[in-house]
């Protein structure tokens, strides 16, 4: 999988849980920037990307997830070792 397949599927993830379009969501929007994205959506965003990509992020990491830009590093990062 490119690195632009695994940032287009994790906006895909993080728009079917918060339940916006792909426009509403840029590599900058951060958690609490749409009423929708709060703590416990942010978790089960984080959930789903494990799942999808058969990983998991370490505590220390999941606390730097702060905006779709660090998702999607943190994903690339992960999914292609």
């Amino acid at each position: 999988m490119t690195d632009t397949e695994i940032a287009s599927k994790v906006k895909e993830i993080i728009c079917t849980i918060l339940k916006v379009s792909q426009d509403a969501i840029t590599e900058e929007t951060a958690i609490g920037d749409l009423p929708q994205w709060d703590s416990l959506h942010h978790l089960q965003i984080i959930t789903a990307l494990e799942k999808n990509f058969n990983f998991r992020f370490t505590p220390d990491v999941m606390m730097e997830l702060e905006d779709v830009s660090d998702l999607i590093a943190a994903t690339t990062e992960r999914a292609s070792l």
